[in-house]
């Protein structure tokens, strides 16, 4: 039973990354250029937060016809 469970989310995974990679084609972007944007949004969310400059996640998702990216970081405690 844990074997069909292993291979659902071996599934499950493959499927994100082909949708990413998919979406990634869509709007024009390889790999290296995402990472680039990635530190650059980092960089610009810092001047306003303190955050983990590493911590910072980008996805780009296709739903439909409409290409959706999303970013998103951990923020400290208020106060923190």
């Amino acid at each position: 039973m844990e074997h069909f469970s292993r291979e659902a989310i071996e599934r499950e995974v493959a499927k994100g990354r082909l949708h990413l990679v998919l979406a990634h084609d869509r709007v024009g972007l390889e790999g290296g250029k995402l990472q680039e944007m990635r530190r650059e949004i980092a960089a610009v969310i810092s001047r306003y937060v303190p955050i983990d400059l590493d911590a910072v996640e980008i996805q780009i998702e296709t739903k439909s016809r409409a290409t959706e990216l999303r970013v998103s970081s951990p923020l400290p405690a208020r106060g923190a």
